[in-house]
């Protein structure tokens, strides 16, 4: 059986906490993107090591709520 982090127990037994970080992280990422194409103006956290972690936080977010749907449906296939 697979041991499971403490983190990702906290947030499969919150999914709406899960996705409230997983869309704000997103949106963060998203907002980057903006302010270095379209306002032609670098925000300085997107080429930082911040901005990294933050990159590599919303990997392990959409890992952790692909597993928290895929519980879900396995859980109502078995009912």
């Amino acid at each position: 059986m697979k041991k499971i982090n403490p983190v990702e127990k906290f947030l499969r037994s919150n999914p709406r906490i899960a996705s409230i970080i997983y869309f704000s992280t997103l949106g963060y990422i998203g907002f980057n993107i903006y302010s270095d194409i379209i306002l032609s103006e670098s925000n300085n956290s997107s080429n930082s090591f911040f901005g990294t972690i933050i990159f590599f936080f919303f990997l392990y977010m959409t890992y952790i709520v692909i597993m928290i749907q895929k519980d879900n449906n396995d859980k109502k296939k078995n009912e």
